[in-house]
């Protein structure tokens, strides 16, 4: 009996009874939103959206558009249309593009009809038969001394500065180049096609050329036909002939219309019954070359199915109608978002949150990629990163596998809750949360002028990205699964959250402002423990963990755009402050006491500020109330300031009318600090008041009296 009764506990407890959960949804929404989404079906619009070469105002992209308007509405969503918006340049498609090689033999080198990405963009139309000749990188070295009037050129390089340095300056007819994407090594992706570009804008006098892109593997066979004089086969044709000279045929047909074109983006929605200026913006980029299976097919395709999912499951009376609005927009990438904002100014005020998948389909198992999930920035930290850790951890934790859940515990092996697409993989989700980086349509919603707290997807690093890699092949369409139940997951609960929600929210926010106010100490005592200048370690100690705690304090408080701010939930909320408040005496002792016991000492120094600091402390700045004059004044790029691309957008988002040059200095050197210069490089006052000093000038910013 009584090892009877010892099984019987051992039962309790090497399979446990509770179920694995987010508290923000509960285990029969779990379940609900897992028998739902299909990875499947995502899949299958990412192989329709491949076919076209789909870059900004091409036919492409307007062929993918209608498909998606189509898809959208069988989807279920309401008010589906294509936004039109004015393109800077003018509309481009290219028609037909081969290029043949006729002499030593004839082989076809090129044809747009295999991969557009066998022509770069930008070219224009040509019928010329002429010799090739080997041009180095196309640089002005490599072309001095050499011959191209009248002749190809065929450079290891973008085709850019061949254009530029042997067509319009040394009278070359036209470019073939073989280049890698994202400058990898060319020997890792032989047969890769780089996406490639030159410029539409054609010099005075003359006329407008040609580049045709290679992979390579075939650039390097024509550069030894080339180099070798005597008999061969290089390109294995099956008939021996002599090197030394090849002559090309290159044939175009392209479409430039007048500028200024036309582009735009897809929009539709699901309405809610209740708030309609709390809109839930969930979002994807339709704009890239052909291919662009992950980036970002990948998401364009999970769009569907969330809309698809979500509608069914209303209409099927599995949940109610969500009381916000779900606004879905499939875009140009990151200049949609702003020409629209730009457009309508007011528009943003209506928006609660950004829920952004661009690079979500990855086969992790290819290439070693990891799904990043982007938390906000610091400038706009809110309740939005702690449903979005909540949800993200769960799927990370639940499909991969872990031996004390498992084999010691009992729960399924090797996912103990596993997301698994019917034709997808059961890898585990290779997945970490990482800060914010301005790379996608996530960053146009946090920018300060906007507001909007956003989080994204995005799988990095990519071998693929840009290139003719990017397509079914390495599409896993249980990632797209997991990813799309991140997406529809935290939807459908900021769908439906009230006052009701206020205590889960505030207590999650919170707990997990501890997690990041514990890294803002570490950070602080990094400072103290590697800098050589004890008396900047430990200001920059103290600042790291002020503005650590003015961030919390601020994400507290944004509870309260999603419950309201009843007499209650304004009492919760200075409540947890208030503990935070006593926080600061706590952390700083902390810091106290370590720079005590580095240095050996009793006391620690007084923090005095320079007379830069005291000046930048004095000047206090606001955005230009005009947002199309913002944006279309902005100076990102300034001479003589070298600040990383991330910390830049972060000086303007901490921009507010109330805060000095030297309080978004420090806002953005303790973001900087926490992150890790690694991360973000290194922020210095005086990058910080140039940069300002310089969109004060340009207008985009204003000082206050």
């Amino acid at each position: 009996m009584k090892k009877i009764i010892q099984s019987i506990l051992l039962s309790f407890i090497v399979i446990p009874t509770f179920a694995q959960e987010t508290p923000f949804l509960n285990d029969d929404e779990i379940r609900m939103l897992i028998n739902e989404l299909s990875g499947d079906r995502s899949f299958e619009h990412v192989r329709v959206l491949t076919q076209w070469h789909r870059n900004s105002g091409m036919e492409g992209y307007f062929k993918a558009a209608d498909y998606v308007v189509e898809e959208a509405k069988k989807a279920g969503l309401v008010d589906v249309k294509f936004i039109e918006q004015p393109l800077g340049g003018p509309n481009y498609t290219a028609k037909s593009a081969e290029l043949w090689m006729t002499e030593p033999v004839e082989i076809k080198l090129a044809d747009i009809g295999d991969h557009a990405l066998m022509l770069s963009d930008g070219s224009h139309d040509a019928d010329v038969t002429a010799e090739l000749v080997w041009a180095g990188t196309g640089s002005k070295a490599d072309l001095e001394g050499l011959d191209v009037a009248g002749k190809i050129v065929l450079v290891n390089a973008s085709p850019g500065a061949a254009v530029n340095n042997a067509v319009y300056a040394k009278g070359a007819l036209g470019v073939v180049c073989y280049t890698s994407s994202e400058s990898k090594n060319q020997m890792d992706f032989p047969d890769q096609l780089a996406w490639t570009r030159i410029s539409m804008n054609v010099p005075d006098g003359k006329e407008g050329t040609f580049a045709f892109n290679l992979s390579p593997r075939k650039g390097e066979q024509l550069r030894k036909v080339l180099e070798t004089n005597g008999m061969q086969d290089i390109f294995a044709t099956g008939k021996k002939t002599k090197g030394g000279k090849i002559v090309l045929k290159a044939k175009v047909d392209t479409e430039i219309g007048e500028a200024p074109g036309r582009t735009g983006f897809v929009e539709g929605w699901i309405r809610g019954s209740k708030y309609h200026d709390q809109q839930i913006m969930i979002t994807a980029h339709l704009q890239e070359e052909q291919g662009s299976a992950n980036d970002d097919g990948s998401g364009c395709g999970n769009l569907l199915e969330i809309a698809r999912t979500l509608n069914k499951l209303i209409e099927e009376g599995k949940i109610e109608r969500p009381l916000r609005d779900i606004r879905f927009w499939w875009t140009d990438e990151i200049y949609s978002e702003y020409r629209y904002f730009r457009d309508y100014p007011e528009e943003p005020s209506k928006m609660l949150a950004n829920l952004h998948q661009d690079m979500v389909g990855a086969k992790q198992s290819i290439g070693s990629r990891t799904q990043h999930l982007i938390y906000s920035p610091h400038s706009i930290t809110t309740y939005l990163d702690a449903l979005f850790e909540s949800v993200g951890q769960f799927v990370i934790e639940t499909n991969n596998p872990f031996i004390t859940a498992g084999r010691m515990g009992g729960l399924p092996r090797p996912h103990s809750r596993p997301i698994y697409a019917t034709r997808g993989t059961r890898e585990g989700f290779g997945a970490r949360f990482v800060p914010f980086f301005n790379a996608s349509d996530n960053l146009n919603f946090i920018e300060g002028a906007i507001g909007v707290p956003a989080v994204g997807l995005i799988n990095w690093d990519d071998y693929y990205i840009h290139s003719s890699d990017d397509d079914l092949w390495q599409i896993d369409a249980t990632q797209l699964q997991r990813n799309a139940f991140i997406i529809t997951s935290m939807a459908y609960y900021l769908g439906k959250a009230e006052e009701d929600q206020t205590n889960l929210l505030i207590s999650e926010t919170y707990a997990q402002g501890n997690k990041r106010l514990a890294n803002d100490l570490q950070a602080a005592f990094h400072q103290i423990e590697s800098q050589q200048d004890q008396a900047l370690a430990y200001k920059n100690a103290s600042i790291i963990i002020e503005q650590g705690l003015l961030r919390e304090s601020r994400a507290l408080i944004s509870v309260t755009d999603v419950v309201g701010n009843s007499d209650n939930v304004l009492k919760k909320v200075a409540i947890v402050n208030e503990r935070l408040r006593t926080k600061k005496a706590i952390l700083q002792n902390d810091i106290d006491d370590y720079y005590k016991f580095k240095n050996n000492t009793k006391r620690t120094p007084k923090i005095a500020l320079s007379k830069a600091e005291e000046l930048a402390s004095k000047k206090v700045v606001k955005n230009n109330p005009v947002l199309d004059e913002y944006f279309g004044k902005r100076r990102g790029g300034v001479s003589g300031v070298q600040i990383h691309s991330t910390m830049r957008m972060e000086v303007f988002n901490f921009v507010d009318g109330k805060r000095s040059y030297y309080d978004i200095y420090k806002a953005v050197l303790a973001e900087s600090l926490a992150a890790g210069t690694w991360y973000y490089g290194t922020v210095t006052l005086d990058a910080v008041v140039k940069l300002l000093d310089a969109n004060v000038a340009s207008g985009a910013l204003m000082l206050m009296n």
